[in-house]
């Protein structure tokens, strides 16, 4: 049994289900995230969790103790929210000092100044909201949940308000005191490099339901459906033939993990940096033959469009950007698909 524990939670708006039967163990010390589009049900999950939802059935149970009736306040679960929510006529420290206040709790100076050490802000202690970046603001955000040391604690997409350089620190930062604190950690995001960078699993969620639960490489490279491969990362998408145990994109043959029934049309995904690329010398060798059409330059690696002989369609490549020169638009290319990840009718 695991620390934190979700069995078939059920949840339903105007008769629109969602969730439907979610089923989710965190072993203690664990982040695991939860990752899906918008209505998939993940923050749903979250507040369940929390307690600001009741689910219409299921139950939450934490380290053993069956929760599902208990009242937010008695949970003992921190929460930070996407929007800060500090209070603006408090400073920092008395931010974070508030939740130990409301518990009397013992040595609240010396426990707000290890908090605000801890999330780096020690500098920052006599600052009101308005004096501080949003990143500042989201730090104090985290020292408050983590100043009553709850037993669990849970991320709503905290750092979706911050632009992207701040996200990427803050994002390692959570994960540093986290795992510095043991603490099992649920964390909500839309974001998939935020839920690969920072969690020991991910949970694909899809119309509330878990599409695949595992770590983060097997997710990025084995995809247990055509929905999670083409949700988390980017991918090529194209059209084939089922064969006997393998599948025609054209004039290439590549082989399912999957029996499909011959004959059927089926889509075959494929990752860009799993193509291989060479410039087309009038044999096609078991390649896909077509031509570049543009290129996008992304720093290390250049992608590079091609349209592929025949039926038109495009194909994203990912090389070196030292290779780019390569491929100028207009260069006949073969593509080498020995490698795809998700074959399906």
């Amino acid at each position: 049994m695991g620390y934190l524990e979700l069995r078939g939670l059920r949840k339903s708006f105007g008769g629109q289900p969602a969730l439907a039967g979610l089923d989710l163990s965190l072993a203690e010390g664990e982040l695991v995230s939860l990752l899906g589009p918008s209505g998939c049900g993940k923050t749903t999950a979250l507040r369940i969790v929390a307690g600001f939802e009741t689910a219409d059935a299921g139950s939450v149970s934490v380290g053993g103790r069956d929760v599902t009736g208990v009242p937010a306040n008695k949970r003992d679960m921190g929460m930070v929210f996407q929007a800060y929510s500090l209070f603006p006529n408090m400073t920092a420290a008395q931010n974070i000092a508030f939740g130990l206040r409301l518990r009397r709790s013992g040595n609240r100076a010396r426990r707000t100044s290890e908090l605000l050490d801890l999330v780096g802000l020690g500098h920052l202690a006599g600052r009101y909201p308005h004096q501080m970046s949003g990143g500042q603001q989201q730090r104090v955000a985290l020292a408050r949940a983590l100043a009553i040391e709850p037993r669990v604690l849970l991320l709503d997409e905290p750092l979706s308000a911050l632009d992207a350089k701040v996200r990427v620190a803050l994002r390692d930062e959570i994960r540093r005191i986290q795992t510095s604190l043991g603490m099992t950690t649920l964390f909500v995001t839309h974001d998939q490099e935020e839920a690969l960078a920072v969690s020991d699993r991910v949970g694909v969620m899809s119309q509330g339901r878990l599409e695949q639960l595992d770590t983060p490489a097997v997710v990025y490279r084995n995809p247990a459906s055509a929905f999670v491969a083409q949700f988390v990362g980017v991918t090529n998408t194209v059209h084939g033939v089922a064969e006997d145990g393998g599948v025609r994109v054209g004039a290439v043959r590549v082989e399912a993990e999957h029996e499909v029934d011959a004959g059927s049309d089926v889509k075959v995904i494929v990752r860009p940096e799993d193509i291989g690329i060479a410039q087309h010398s009038g044999q096609a060798n078991g390649a896909l033959v077509g031509s570049v059409v543009t290129q996008s330059f992304l720093g290390a690696v250049t992608r590079v469009s091609v349209r592929l002989a025949g039926d038109g369609q495009e194909v994203r490549v990912d090389q070196p950007s030292s290779r780019a020169g390569d491929f100028p638009v207009g260069t006949a290319v073969a593509l080498d698909l020995s490698r795809v990840m998700v074959v399906e009718a």
